[in-house]
């Protein structure tokens, strides 16, 4: 009889550890880990993949007005909400990926940098006479997101103020802004590229920018700031001829759709004293 006491026990407690175990669908709902679910809090900077122009859109639609146009291999900075990245800039919504088309705009990860000097300061702004925010010593890795006329832009720096930190202002967790310079003119070659690719920013803000980067960034040779102005000058012209001739072929193709309508409802009038109908239905 004890032992019957006992087993009978040790199935209640079997019982209960299965009911531990299972989980409840009400306050154990299970991970999302559709690709729809991690878009949904992906945001960076993205490039244009597809082989053509993509349509910036008013609102997150492609029945939408498009507002602008994004060349292949341009670089924004945005937030993926469903099926569209939304920019920064404030300009609108690109469709990530195409049902018909495929994919429109990837995901651009970091570059790494090494330092390659006894230490380098890492400033608020870029230029040398702005706050540093940290300093890195030969051999610390960098995180960049971009380069900017010989300064690079640290990913996802940490805040050290000793003051916010302090005053408990602000998360000594948080990221900030921080600009690296490439090569200096006494100290040379003060950062070494490892791998990925490393955008050019259009401006300090960071916001968008091409993927017309020069070698210099690379190989860390030291090069004419004017020339590497030049070229920036350049790539920028080259987008917007590009966004004009977007624009000036969908407004073309609209008009020559209102000639051919009027033309054929200008035939219909000739031909018949009447309409000019397909099905029944009247032009």
């Amino acid at each position: 009889r004890a032992e019957g006491r006992e087993r009978e026990r040790e199935r209640d407690r079997s019982k209960e550890t299965r009911r531990r175990e299972m989980p409840n669908p009400l306050t154990d709902a299970p991970e999302d880990t559709s690709t729809a679910g991690m878009a949904a809090q992906e945001q960076g900077y993205f490039k244009v993949t597809a082989s053509h122009a993509i349509a910036v859109h008013e609102t997150p639609s492609l029945a939408s007005a498009a507002v602008c146009f994004k060349q292949p291999g341009q670089v924004v900075r945005g937030e993926v909400q469903g099926e569209f990245c939304k920019l920064t800039s404030g300009e609108g919504f690109a469709l990530v990926c195409h049902p018909t088309e495929g994919p429109a705009l990837a995901p651009l990860s970091p570059a790494l940098f090494k330092v390659a000097h006894k230490t380098v300061l890492v400033r608020a702004h870029a230029t040398t006479s702005a706050k540093v925010l940290k300093i890195k010593k030969e051999g610390d890795d960098l995180l960049v997101d971009g380069h900017l006329e010989g300064w690079l832009k640290v990913h996802g720096l940490p805040s050290s103020s000793p003051r916010d930190q302090q005053d408990g202002s602000q998360d000594p967790s948080a990221a900030a802004l921080g600009w690296v310079l490439i090569t200096h003119q006494a100290y040379g070659k003060l950062c070494q590229h490892v791998e990925g690719e490393v955008p050019t920013f259009a401006d300090e803000r960071a916001l968008e920018g091409s993927m017309d980067t020069p070698r210099s960034v690379y190989t860390g040779k030291q090069a004419d700031p004017l020339t590497e102005r030049l070229k920036l000058e350049l790539a920028q012209m080259r987008t917007e001829v590009g966004e004009r001739e977007q624009k000036a072929l969908s407004s073309t193709m609209a008009d020559n759709y209102d000639v051919v309508r009027r033309g054929l409802m200008s035939n219909a009038g000739q031909a018949a004293s009447g309409s000019f109908c397909v099905g029944g239905d009247p032009l």
